[in-house]
């Protein structure tokens, strides 16, 4: 191939591969933004962390 070739397909290329990574940018924010982002986070605090863990204090029920 001569130069001249390479010219002419590369700006096309380069277009192409812009292209390509804007839209996967795009996708991946989408992602982000509807799985991971702070709306989609809950409070977590130590009680709740403990309960996770070590399970639920068991409720006290009198017998019948």
């Amino acid at each position: 191939m001569d130069n001249t070739t390479d010219r002419r397909r590369r700006p096309g290329l380069l277009a192409e591969i812009i292209l390509v990574v804007a839209v996967k940018l795009f996708l991946i924010f989408c992602l982000w933004y509807l799985f991971f982002s702070p709306e989609h986070r809950t409070d977590v605090t130590p009680q709740k962390m403990g309960d996770a863990l070590l399970g639920a204090p068991a409720a006290t029920s009198e017998p019948r």
